[in-house]
């Protein structure tokens, strides 16, 4: 049941808010950039970010699937990624998340060309990656794609604040 609605809630969500204001705490763009860090592949800028209740919020505010999106985030490590290719890609949807000795390898739902192969120049790719279980956000990690590695070393403060625990 649980596959079936997090499969629906990857379909209802298609389009992103491209916003940014105010940096206040309450701010989607400041929510979206306290849980992110950006993964630089050969030929795209990917935007990895860890789904919360937060930024589920900021990137799907007018989504049905909010709610279980949200769920989702509670229950394990759910990463949205995005991106735009600056050239021809040869794109490997493969996450792996690397914490304290222990590797997790997730499973990937496209949104938008988050597939294997060939991406062309000047496509967007979007997709969500589960983890088989939660990683500890008050503890370094890094997360591959595509080949490529980016460490995440989130405010301890923002994850108390913010984060699901």
């Amino acid at each position: 049941m649980m596959k079936t609605a997090f499969a629906l809630a990857v379909l209802a969500v298609c389009t992103l808010p491209a916003g940014a204001g105010a940096q206040s705490a309450a701010d989607p763009a400041k929510m979206v950039q306290m849980f992110s860090a950006p993964l630089k592949l050969d030929g795209a800028t990917m935007q990895v970010i860890i789904l919360n209740d937060r930024t589920v919020e900021a990137l799907f505010p007018q989504s049905p699937a909010k709610a279980a999106l949200r769920t989702k985030g509670r229950m394990t490590t759910v990463f949205f990624i995005q991106g735009k290719t600056t050239k021809d890609l040869e794109f490997d949807p493969t996450l792996k998340v690397e914490q304290k000795g222990k590797t997790f390898e997730g499973k990937a739902s496209s949104m938008k060309n988050f597939t294997a192969g060939k991406v062309p120049k000047g496509e967007s790719i979007q997709g969500m990656v589960e983890l088989p279980e939660k990683v500890d956000l008050y503890e370094p990690f890094k997360v591959t794609l595509s080949g490529k590695t980016v460490e995440f070393r989130l405010n301890e403060d923002d994850v108390r604040d913010y984060g699901n625990r």
